[in-house]
Parts: structure tokens; C-alpha cells; sequence
């Protein structure tokens, strides 16, 4: 009996930190081809069974590479089962300088700036693969770097197994994941069955202090921020197109030239009452495979545009001097909320990573063909040389707006709609010439309004908001309908020119503006839904209403009878309706206003 004591004593001893090194050439090559690296690690010798009693305790890394946020690293066990090590971690830095992943470390890897040194706890817990598997076989260390530009090495990689492995602390016990929601929050907390849905939006802060100009150009960086409880992930449906044409996705171009794109669908996350993650797909749009740098790219994600701004609030309401639509974004985690000081900013509120619930919850990133996204509290920023740009000939330096949007074409399905909108204040220097004084006086007599610029060896242009132009210093317009319209004049003296715009208002009546006699405001809830919807939509005066329904080819699916309202909120029930997406529109008094909404 002494014997057999002596003898487990000793081979416990000897089953305490057993480490297993990467055996091959080093330092070991990691490209930027958005292509998986692999490093195996052999073991051997160690007991059949690893468990909460004896399995693996620690991964330790050296990877030289000068922004580390751009990779994606995971260890395979033996049996096929694998973990996110680390997942665009690092907040730009650069290098892994010796860490050591493992569940006893203090600190998380997430939102921690390179070089990264020491111990932390890794994206995944090491004790998923401590599954009763025999470890003995081969254990491979997978590396990608997802982005261009950047090129790395590894410089050394190692696992180790002990007797009792760390226990995942309290706070990873309940995570929230994309397999299990006992440890996430809906947006309204006090539910417990729920859309998980991003909430998306542009940075003000990188724009204003990233921005540059030359003549006639004006370039800029743009960070997006998922600042939702779930993530934002698109996923390839296989169904590729030239234009509305199928072809087959390995098709390189188009007979007119240009990329092939392919259906995607946005993967929408929900947590059940019972603590169960299910998801369900929607589609959203399309994405093309750009060959030039071997990345699949979600299209018509941003929209740029430079303004002059009107005393009206909405920004996507002022005068457009130019605009640029971002072809393509591949959305990437880049950082997270802490790592660049007020990128992550609401309605003037700096956001930090621990105001999120649910942070880091996702599953893709990146640029690759099976899949794409922006985790939970975390940022995709594109600098100012990735193609986000505006080219604007002939104007004169002066004060503008670049104005930025979101989905401009509502493909996504989104927490909140009313922050994808940024208005950013530019003050141009170099451009071909001095501020022109574009402002000018009006006078409206019932339906008619003249206009005067006084700016001397100009040209002027008027735009007179509903669709007509004029020229000259004075211009007189009669409009069609009352209403408020925006007028703009550009004045032009041979070299460069300059706009300015206000809100004009005609047909006045008995000190009510008579546009304004019947709607005013229109709102579909919920939105998306998978019942029926509540259109609610409200009248300043009695007025005729029509209300009608049009799916995405234009054809009416729903109509109801025309109707007198009277003034005040009105409620009508949209039912019936299959799943898809369709166009409200509530018409009154001439004026129309139009909602999107889906059903799921």
C-alpha cells in the first residue's frame, strides 16, 4: 500500500505542468491573405482523459505582427474541438510579447491595447476543450490575418496541462454568447424575450479629426460602431447576380465588367425566456468579392455626402454640394469602445465597454466568403485611403458639412434608426478660391417669392426646392402648392462657387400654413415584426386620408378606403401581410409620407 501511494504521489508530481512547445521553423511566417496559418503542436505521454482534474491550463504566445487587432487566433484539440484564443484583440498595437491565456488571469483580453504581455484570460474558456477527450494527438494553434498591409511571424507557441485547471471565474460562468443566453440582457432589461439587434453607428470624433483635403478632394476616416445587444453578421446565401441576372458565384466578372455580387442575409439573434439562443436570417442586400486584396465586402454600407446646412434639424435634409456612396465595407472588429478616447459617442454621451450588455457577443468578423461582422461594443474603422471620399470640383474654401449615414438603404435590421446619421463641421483652406457671399433676401406674396443675391461678377443659379431652377440676381418663382421648401443659390465667379440654402415657406393662410392642415407625422410599430403592425400617424387639421400598402416591386397589397379625419392621432391595424418587405403610404392633402417596414 506505502508502494502504491508512493507511486501515485510521484506521478501526480510528474503530471504538473506539462508543456508542449510548437516544434517548427520559427520564427514561422503569418500573411495577410485572409487565409488560416496553421502551427501543430504534438503531445504525448499524458493520461487518456483530461478533465477538471487534469487538463489544459495555460496557451503562451510570442507573434510579432505591428497591429494585432487584424488577427484571429484558435486552438484545435485532438478531438476537433475549437475556442477563440483571441479575436482582433490589441486596439491597433502591436505584438503578443509572451502572453499566457489562462482562466485564473485577472484581466480579459478584450479592450487590452499591445503589446500585450503577461497573463489574461482568453475569448473563449480553455476548459470547453478539458472535455474528457484524449489530449495525446496533435493540437493546432490556427492564425488569420484578415486585413491587408500588415505581414507577421510567430515567434514561439506552447501549451500546458496540469492536475486541476483553473476554473472559469464568476464573471464567464453566465456569458452571454451565441449559444447560450443565460448571461444576456435585452435592451429594455426587463424582458426576457428578445431581439438581440445591433445599433450602429458613425463616429464623430474620427471624422472631425481625421479629415484632409486637397484641391477639389476631400478624404476622411470613418469608424462604425455596434453599440446594440447583439451583433451585426452577414451571411453568403449563394445566390450571386450581374446585375439582376443569376450566375454562378464563381463567376469573376460581369459581361460589363464589373464584380458579380451575391445575396446576404443578416443573422438576427434572440434570447429566449428559458436562457436558449436561437436566430433566425432576413435578408440585407448584397455583398462582391474585390480579388485586387482577396476580401468579400458588404455593399452600399456608408454614405458620404458634403452639405451647407438649413434651419431645419434633419441633416439628410440639406442641400447636397456633392456625395460619395462607399461601395463596400468588410465589417471588422478593430477595437473596442475603451481603446480610442470618445470614439464610441451618443448624442454627445462618451460610451465605454462596461455601459454595453452583452459585450463582445458575436461569432464572424472580418472579410472572409462565409461570413462577416462587428461584435457587440466593438468598431470597423476604414481610414481615409480606403475609397471614403469626396471629390468636389469648382468650390470655395468655407465653412460645410460632411454628413454620413448608415445603411442608406435600410437593409439591416436595427435597435435604433435614429443615430446612423452623423453631421460633421468642416472648414475648408485649400480649395480654388476665397468664400463667395452666396446669401440672399426673399419676398413671398402669396404663391410667388422673389429672390436677390447682390454678390457682384457672379453667376447665380437658384434652386427653388420643388423641382425648378432659375438664374440671374433677382429671380421670381410661383409655386404649384404651398408648402416649405429649401431654396438654395449658387454663385459662381469663374474659378470656384459657393451655396447657401433656407427654408422657404409659401401659402400662408389666416396664420396657418396651410401644407400644414393635414399630416404631420407617421410611425409603424413594432418594426420589424412577425405579427401585425400598428400604423399610427397624426393630423394637424381635418384633412382626406388615404392609406396604402406596396411591396417591393411596386405592386399594392393593401388599400383602404379613403377617408375625412379629423384633427388628432389616428390608429390603423396592418395584418395579413406574408413575410418580406414592404412600403407604407399615408397620403393627405397632397403631402405623402412613406415607411419601410418587414415582416418577419
Amino acid at each position: 500500500m506505502k508502494k502504491l501511494l508512493l507511486l501515485l504521489t510521484v506521478l501526480s508530481t510528474t503530471l504538473q505542468a506539462q508543456v508542449f512547445n510548437y516544434s517548427g521553423q520559427l520564427p514561422a511566417p503569418i500573411p495577410d491573405n485572409n487565409a488560416n496559418v496553421y502551427f501543430n503542436i504534438p503531445v504525448g505521454g499524458l493520461p487518456t482523459k483530461i478533465s477538471s482534474m487534469f487538463g489544459l491550463e495555460s496557451v503562451c504566445l510570442t507573434i510579432n505582427h505591428p497591429q494585432i487587432s487584424d488577427l484571429k487566433v484558435s486552438l484545435t484539440s485532438p478531438d476537433g474541438n475549437s475556442i477563440i484564443l483571441s479575436q482582433h484583440n490589441g486596439n491597433g498595437g502591436s505584438n503578443y510579447a509572451g502572453a499566457c491565456l489562462r482562466m485564473d488571469a485577472g484581466t480579459a483580453l478584450t479592450g487590452v491595447t499591445a503589446p500585450i504581455t503577461g497573463d489574461f484570460l482568453p475569448d473563449q474558456s480553455l476548459n470547453f476543450l478539458n472535455n474528457g477527450q484524449d489530449p495525446n494527438g496533435t493540437w493546432t494553434l490556427t492564425i488569420i490575418d484578415v486585413f491587408p498591409f500588415f505581414t507577421g511571424t510567430l515567434g514561439s507557441a506552447s501549451i500546458s496541462f496540469t492536475n486541476n485547471p483553473p476554473v472559469d471565474p464568476p464573471s464567464l460562468q453566465f456569458v452571454c454568447t451565441t449559444s447560450s443566453a443565460q448571461g444576456c440582457f435585452c435592451k429594455d432589461t426587463s424582458l426576457a424575450d428578445c431581439d438581440l439587434l445591433p445599433d450602429l453607428m458613425c463616429s464623430h470624433v474620427v471624422v472631425r479629426d481625421g479629415y484632409s483635403e486637397s484641391i477639389g478632394h476631400i478624404g476622411f476616416p470613418n469608424a462604425v460602431i455596434n453599440v446594440g445587444s447583439g451583433p451585426i453578421e452577414m451571411k453568403p446565401t449563394g445566390n450571386c447576380f450581374c446585375d439582376s441576372v443569376p450566375v454562378s458565384c464563381a463567376t469573376v466578372l460581369c459581361p460589363d465588367s464589373t464584380l458579380p455580387k451575391e445575396g446576404i442575409v443578416q443573422r438576427v439573434y434572440h434570447k429566449n425566456p428559458n436562457g436558449q439562443m436561437t436566430y433566425y436570417d432576413r435578408p440585407a442586400g448584397f455583398q462582391s468579392f474585390h480579388p485586387a486584396h482577396n476580401h468579400v465586402h458588404v455593399q452600399d454600407f456608408t454614405a458620404f455626402s458634403l452639405r451647407v446646412p438649413t434651419a431645419d434639424p434633419d441633416p439628410l435634409n440639406w442641400p447636397i454640394i456633392t456625395n460619395s456612396l462607399k461601395q463596400g465595407y468588410c465589417l471588422i472588429n478593430m477595437g473596442s469602445c475603451n481603446s480610442i478616447d470618445s470614439v464610441c459617442m451618443s448624442h454627445g454621451q462618451i460610451i465605454n465597454d462596461n455601459m454595453i450588455p452583452n459585450f463582445n457577443l458575436g461569432t464572424v468578423t472580418g472579410c472572409g466568403s462565409q461570413g462577416q461582422g462587428i461584435f457587440v461594443g466593438r468598431y470597423d474603422m476604414y481610414g481615409a485611403g480606403n475609397g471614403q471620399e469626396i471629390n468636389a470640383p469648382n468650390i470655395c474654401n468655407g465653412n460645410y458639412y460632411i454628413v454620413a449615414i448608415i445603411d442608406p438603404f435600410n437593409n439591416f435590421a436595427e435597435e435604433d434608426e435614429t443615430n446612423n446619421v452623423i453631421a460633421v463641421p468642416v472648414t475648408l483652406t485649400q480649395q480654388s478660391g476665397t468664400p463667395l457671399n452666396a446669401s440672399f433676401v426673399y419676398v413671398a406674396n402669396g404663391m410667388q417669392v422673389g429672390f436677390i443675391n447682390y454678390t457682384p461678377n457672379v453667376t447665380q443659379t437658384w434652386d427653388f426646392g420643388d423641382g425648378t431652377t432659375g438664374s440671374g440676381v433677382a429671380a421670381t418663382h410661383v409655386y404649384t402648392n404651398p408648402g416649405t421648401y429649401i431654396v438654395t443659390c449658387t454663385v459662381f465667379n469663374g474659378n470656384c462657387a459657393t451655396t447657401s440654402a433656407q427654408t422657404v415657406t409659401v401659402g400662408v393662410v389666416s396664420g396657418v400654413d396651410s401644407y400644414q392642415s393635414g399630416l404631420f407625422e407617421v410611425n409603424v410599430n413594432p418594426n420589424p415584426s412577425r405579427d401585425k403592425f400598428t400604423l399610427e400617424y397624426q393630423m394637424v387639421n381635418p384633412s382626406e386620408v388615404e392609406v396604402k400598402v406596396f411591396n417591393v416591386v411596386g405592386a399594392e397589397v393593401i388599400s383602404f378606403p379613403t377617408e375625412s379625419k379629423l384633427a388628432g392621432k389616428h390608429i390603423v391595424e396592418l395584418d395579413g401581410l406574408t413575410k418580406g418587405a414592404y412600403m407604407v403610404k399615408v397620403t393627405a392633402n397632397d403631402k405623402s409620407i412613406v415607411k419601410r417596414i418587414v415582416k418577419l
